[in-house]
């Protein structure tokens, strides 16, 4: 880590949703469906969470712990573009033990795909005083996606114990 410095990135992840963009849309945005997958409750404590409004100028605010850690981690985030069942474009920055540790603008396309829904997720940052912190934000959105797959398949997540506590897995409930 070399303080002070600024690391820009931009890093694009897909994936395709077996629902129409309508349902993937909403389970992006409704705040009940998305504390389930983004927050990812059970697994991750979730401090606090306030607006969540959707709209352009709209803000939300969290706080949260990864399970087993003692830091938290705050996003505060911005709309500034919201088409209904299309996209979503809104800047947001993270924390990280009260360091802020990137601003970021996000884009997120909602893309019919046949029966199904191709998300496109934008990332365009700047990461402070820690240039490998964009590969870990890329896999962190990767493994929200994924998140939102089971979501939107009714599966939930269960934490899976291994030494290092980062497997984890999702089971359909019976």
């Amino acid at each position: 880590m070399t303080p002070g410095t600024i690391t820009h990135a931009t890093f694009c992840v897909e994936r395709v949703y077996d629902a129409a963009p309508a349902r993937v849309f909403h389970a992006f945005t409704d705040r009940e469906a998305r504390s389930r997958w983004f927050f990812q409750v059970g697994a991750w404590t979730l401090h606090r969470h306030a607006g969540g409004a959707l709209g352009v100028g709209e803000t939300g605010s969290s706080a949260f712990s990864p399970p087993g850690a003692d830091v938290v981690i705050t996003n505060d985030s911005l709309y500034m573009d919201v088409v209904e069942n299309e996209r979503l474009v809104f800047a947001y920055q993270m924390t990280v033990a009260g360091k802020r540790i990137s601003v970021s603008l996000a884009t997120v396309e909602f893309r019919a795909e046949g029966r199904g829904t191709r998300i496109v997720f934008t990332e365009q940052g700047a990461y402070f005083d820690d240039p490998g912190q964009v590969a870990g934000r890329e896999e962190g959105t990767r493994e929200l996606l994924e998140a939102l797959a089971a979501e939107l398949e009714g599966r939930v997540r269960v934490r899976v114990p291994q030494p290092d506590r980062s497997i984890q897995s999702y089971e359909t409930p019976a």
